[in-house]
């Protein structure tokens, strides 16, 4: 029975994907309910909602919770070899980018952020978390952490509309030399499903990165990406010997 309903729900994955295909679907557009579906291909709703699973894990499709399925934009590469801004780096490749901010404040270093940034705990940082945007899609989660004594006032921008790296540099004279970043998968909690538009429980990237000016790190980072959206791009090579 499990082997007939596998060979239905593959033959209505390839009437679905046959659908988006005749009726020239786009990115964000969405498909008819389940309800729908079934009605027009006269199966189940069952057998509907395996075929959607199909085409999410393929991604072919995304859900947005309570709104129903739509068609999934192309993964976007992130080249780990560039070193550039939110704004600059995806800018550069043509996307439109936002950001609003979630937080901005001023805290004692917890003793993780005061390891991380190798400063004494309880030192002052400032912490501001934000939602990125590409192309009015959430793209992804960041907190960052930053040495008060490396840029005393920076809580006078406004980092929605500003970015920070630009600000380091060009206010701060900061001289950004490198990012080291470690990449673990991590599966997203409700306040980042929410921001991310995702599901409950969805797997994600999380990036913890350290910005350097010279040998003094002047930036930690936490950001959460949605796995289903983003890969990432890297080229290794033979070192001279």
């Amino acid at each position: 029975m499990s082997k007939y309903i596998n060979l239905l729900s593959e033959e209505v994955k390839d009437k679905i994907e046959a659908y988006i295909i005749e009726n020239d679907l786009k990115p964000y557009d969405p498909l008819p309910s389940e309800r729908k579906l079934a009605e027009a291909f006269q199966v189940n709703r069952l057998t509907v909602r395996s075929a959607l699973k199909r085409l999410r894990y393929e991604h072919h499709i995304f859900t947005r919770h309570g709104k129903g399925n739509f068609i999934a934009p192309p993964k976007i590469d992130d080249d780990t070899e560039k070193f550039s801004s939110f704004t600059d780096g995806w800018g550069a490749d043509g996307f439109k980018t936002s950001s609003r901010v979630l937080s901005f404040d001023k805290r004692e270093a917890s003793l993780s952020v005061s390891s991380h940034l190798g400063i004494t705990l309880g030192e002052p940082v400032y912490c501001l978390m934000r939602v990125r945007y590409l192309e009015d899609e959430p793209f992804l989660v960041e907190t960052s952490f930053i040495p008060e004594k490396y840029c005393p006032g920076l809580e006078q921008y406004n980092f929605a509309d500003e970015s920070l790296y630009d600000t380091l540099i060009r206010t701060y004279k900061l001289n950004l030399k490198r990012i080291d970043e470690t990449i673990t998968i991590t599966t997203l909690t409700d306040e980042e499903s929410h921001y991310l538009n995702a599901e409950e429980n969805e797997i994600g990237f999380c990036i913890k990165s350290t910005t350097y000016d010279e040998e003094k790190i002047v930036e930690y980072c936490i950001t959460i990406n949605r796995a289903d959206r983003y890969m990432m791009v890297s080229t290794l090579g033979s070192g001279e010997s």
